[in-house]
């Protein structure tokens, strides 16, 4: 059997294998599969899992980061980010559409390697028997993701091209279909908790998930060494990835649910994620042989330049006192370090005070309103991180008591004889002079004359989001402005060849806070719901701050950052001294919780920052964030939300998506199979009228089936 011309792509291998020679033969001499070992073909297939594009990356930012509120373009919210069932206008979260084409990829792939094996003799069939089962692993994570937001996928009869089925027929999910990928999950899961064969072929190296351990600094991974280990890591992921399946699957199949937490907590917690370490990322190739997003930033610099991270994630980590707001968030404008601050203080201060109001409903303005406490970085330096309104209602508002609908601020200063409107009488105004009311230096003289009929500066009042998480070093050139190709938003140094990135595929902090949650529910997890709670905590404290020095993000590493007070005024900010007080401020049991599963997702969304698709399955599954109309910061509740998107310009409703639509076969044959699939689709109640609006809910979703 050739299956090389279907698993081997283009790609170099991973810049960390010493196995280059054997991958250049297999990418120009695709016939030697029958000859070459399994585990090339494993490695490259598995190279930049689960972020394996440009396009993914930016579908991952600017799209399913902005519907679940991380992130908003600094030009204002749009109602186009929502559903509006009156307009009959619906969106999905694009990064769906990737996952649904890994499965026909990845899935594929991992199909036809598996079936290579089967096709071996009996002794090469052991020595590849976890290879086998590890493939099998990856096929079935691939394709619950797929079911779960589509309600449909061709898995059954799928990759079966080469025997001649050009017209597979759909499955239809439901619990039968969830049931059996947990019954191939769990054989899968028996050859890997069963001793290995004495003939094994250790997969070592050639395994991008499990075969390196991530250094703490900006340098290459460490091959891990331990095959023994490697195998036992594999096992504890599925067993933790089938119990998210589980989980996810709980209230429509609790029979399930109790047979699969019984199997896989019988023996205690061996055989799940004990510790960060366990958990499942995806090694990323070096600069010089990346062909996806990470090192490729022209345009996707964007995150670095035109978004700003949301009002409501703020908000949400101030409440908390959360030591990773500067590591999550860049400073905004508001420091002592800026000239045009200290210009407004000497010769202006009053504009630091109270401003002039312009109500856009209204169209009147307001004199001399109050700025309260959002400019006053004196009294408060962490001003210097707040957010934007991710509600399209404040798209183009900012001003005194409004949340930013903008990101910019633009504070102006005219001539004591201006005339608004009058462009030609205002170009014969003679210079003025203003006094300063602050101390006088050199910098700042006792007057300042000012040549034009006015003078203004703009000032960001939003935070931009911590690109470097995205993006090596943020863009690939130093420099900022909208519109140019790869600048980094003048986000520090640009030095992508010591970058090694990691890519989380289910980790230990988020498998704790499932944990967490389903023991407040009253299930046995072998621990107390306070304990896993607390151990994702801190496990997700410390992977940030490891992150955060290994991407070099600026104020976590750099001396010549700007100086934030309490934050890196005297030394880059580490927020590990910090842990332990907050994990009191935020311990389950404290009188700062008040919603304990509440306080669960809101972990896992702070968490989930920079996989943002991993929260849209938590608010299906648990409704937190809770939806709250928010219009001005009078209105911010206590607590974890969302913003309820509103529109300005219409009556209409504007919801969030719950699922994904279907997407036409590639094979035009199979059309009836997908008519007849879709047509399914939409007798199953709470799916919705029809087929594109993804304000329905897949059955799994019990919250969103009872909304319809």
């Amino acid at each position: 059997m050739k299956i090389t011309k279907y698993a081997i792509g283009g790609l170099a291998a991973l810049a960390l294998v010493g196995c280059q020679d054997k991958m250049r033969e297999l990418n120009t001499n695709p016939d030697t599969i029958s000859e070459t070992d399994p585990r090339y073909v494993f490695m490259n297939v598995m190279q930049d899992f689960d972020y394996d594009s440009r396009g993914f990356g930016e579908a991952l930012m600017f799209n399913t980061a902005v519907k679940m509120q991380y992130f908003v373009h600094y030009n204002g919210a749009t109602d186009g980010t929502y559903c509006d069932k009156l307009a009959n206008t619906y969106v999905t979260l694009r990064t769906t559409s990737y996952m649904y084409d890994w499965l026909y990829a990845k899935g594929y792939q991992m199909t036809q390697l598996q079936k290579y094996i089967d096709g071996l003799d009996e002794y090469e069939q052991l020595q590849y028997k976890d290879l086998h089962a590890i493939c099998g692993i990856v096929k079935v994570y691939e394709a619950f993701r797929v079911f779960q937001n589509y309600g449909a996928a061709i898995y059954s009869q799928a990759f079966q091209g080469l025997e001649g089925n050009l017209v597979p027929t759909y499955d239809i999910f439901d619990n039968s279909v969830y049931e059996s990928l947990d019954d191939e999950l769990a054989g899968y899961i028996k050859v890997l908790a069963a001793p290995a064969e004495e003939t094994a072929a250790e997969l070592g190296e050639f395994d991008p998930i499990y075969g390196y351990i991530v250094s703490s600094t900006p340098t290459a991974p460490a091959t891990r060494g331990d095959y023994t280990q490697q195998r036992t890591l594999w096992k504890k992921f599925a067993n933790s990835y089938r119990l998210y399946m589980a989980w996810i699957m709980k209230d429509v199949d609790g029979t399930r649910f109790e047979k699969v937490r019984t199997e896989v907590l019988d023996g205690g917690l061996d055989n799940v994620f004990q510790s960060a370490d366990e958990g499942a990322y995806a090694f990323m190739n070096g600069s010089n042989d990346n062909s996806g997003l990470i090192y490729n930033s022209d345009g996707t610099n964007s995150i670095s330049v035109i978004y700003s991270v949301t009002d409501n994630f703020i908000h949400y980590l101030k409440q908390l006192k959360d030591p990773r707001l500067p590591l999550l968030a860049r400073n905004n404008s508001l420091n002592k370090e800026n000239k045009a601050i200290q210009w407004m203080q000497h010769y202006f201060p009053d504009s630091l005070v109270k401003h002039a109001y312009y109500n856009k409903e209204t169209k009147t303005w307001t004199k001399d309103v109050p700025w309260g406490d959002v400019l006053d970085f004196d009294a408060d330096p962490m001003m210097a991180y707040q957010g934007q309104s991710a509600n399209p209602y404040n798209y183009d508002m900012s001003g005194p008591g409004q949340l930013w609908g903008l990101r910019n601020f633009t504070f102006t200063f005219h001539h004591p004889d201006y005339k608004p409107g009058d462009s030609e009488y205002n170009k014969k105004l003679k210079p003025w002079t203003v006094t300063n009311t602050g101390t006088v230096t050199d910098e700042f003289p006792a007057t300042c004359t000012i040549w034009n009929a006015d003078t203004s500066f703009t000032l960001e009042m939003a935070s931009r989001p911590q690109g470097r998480y995205f993006i090596a070093d943020g863009g690939k050139t130093e420099g900022d402005g909208d519109g140019n190709s790869g600048v980094n938003g003048n986000d520090g140094d640009v030095n992508p060849s010591n970058k090694f990135y990691t890519h989380p595929v289910y980790t230990y902090p988020e498998f704790c806070f499932m944990m967490a949650y389903l023991s407040l529910e009253g299930v046995d997890t072998k621990q107390s719901a306070d304990i896993w709670y607390r151990n994702g905590v801190e496990a997700a404290l410390k992977e940030l701050q490891r992150d955060a020095n290994r991407y070099e993000i600026q104020v976590a590493t750099s001396l010549s950052a700007t100086k934030i007070v309490s934050v890196n005024e005297t030394e880059p900010y580490d927020l590990t001294s910090k842990i332990g007080t907050y994990l009191s401020n935020v311990d389950l049991n404290s009188a700062n919780v008040t919603d304990k599963k509440e306080a669960v997702v809101g972990q896992m969304w702070i968490y989930a920052y920079n996989q943002a698709n991993k929260m849209w399955d938590w608010w299906r599954k648990t409704g937190y964030p809770k939806i709250v109309s928010v219009k001005t910061p009078a209105e911010r509740p206590s607590g974890l939300y969302w913003v309820d998107p509103t529109p300005r310009t219409s009556t209409n409703t504007l919801s969030f998506p719950r699922r994904a639509s279907l997407p036409r076969p590639n094979n035009e044959l199979n059309n009836a199979n997908y008519n007849e699939t879709r047509n399914k689709l939409l007798e199953i109640p709470g799916y919705g009228s029809t087929y594109d609006q993804t304000t329905g809910a897949i059955y799994w979703d019990v919250i969103g089936v009872n909304q319809q």
